[in-house]
């Protein structure tokens, strides 16, 4: 398995929020996590990526240690909670810099994303006069543009159309079929269904099929 949680627990504020995970997530394939508010995708979420420290369980990517708050074995795209931009820049002016930090800006690509998800008029405005829904296409933008093998969405729906939500989905299977792994954390399970490759729930931090 190329992402792999074994017997995963996190306790925060003396609620338990991931209790004894288990679970593996393959290459190329989409995976759904279904579950309410505050059943604990966002945390399974955060414990892949190295952002919260589980008390019990160990979590590997290809075989390597996720550890926390270090730098992960491969390259991820991540949109947790709400996508966080410098909203006195423009929209490509932040996509330049996010990548940049792994001198990983691939012009083509992010062209690519922006003309999909119909950012490419707007690329040079700036971000505080982006629509709730433009900010959360430019945060997909943002996981995708570096080609990462590894691709983690919290709620990435959020704010989009219906329209858009099928741009999305196309999008998803688009990179699936390039190799891409991609777990989404969602509430909506009608979403899910049309393009996940294997469904999970989650409640009260357990996992289940």
């Amino acid at each position: 398995m190329y992402v792999e949680m074994n017997k995963v627990s996190k306790t925060m504020k003396r609620k338990p929020v991931l209790r004894d995970v288990t679970v593996g997530f393959d290459r190329a394939r989409i995976y759904g996590i279904v579950g309410p508010n505050g059943s604990g995708k966002t945390m399974l979420l955060r414990s892949i990526c190295g952002f919260i420290r589980p008390d019990a369980g160990t979590i590997t990517i290809d075989g390597m240690p996720v550890v926390f708050n270090q730098k992960l074995p491969d390259s991820v795209g991540v949109i947790i909670e709400n996508p966080g931009f410098v909203l006195s820049q423009t929209g490509m002016q932040n996509l330049e810099y996010l990548a940049g930090i792994n001198h990983a800006f691939d012009g083509d690509e992010v062209d690519r994303l922006l003309g999909i998800f119909g950012l490419d008029r707007q690329k040079d405005e700036k971000v505080a006069t982006y629509s709730l829904g433009m900010r959360q296409k430019l945060g997909v933008v943002q996981a995708l543009m570096e080609r990462q093998n590894l691709i983690l969405l919290d709620e990435p729906t959020n704010g989009l159309d219906e329209r858009s939500v099928q741009i999305f989905i196309n999008e998803m299977k688009h990179q699936r079929d390039q190799g891409r792994t991609i777990i989404i954390a969602s509430h909506h399970k009608d979403e899910l269904q049309q393009m996940a490759d294997r469904l999970y729930t989650i409640a009260d931090g357990q996992l289940g099929q």
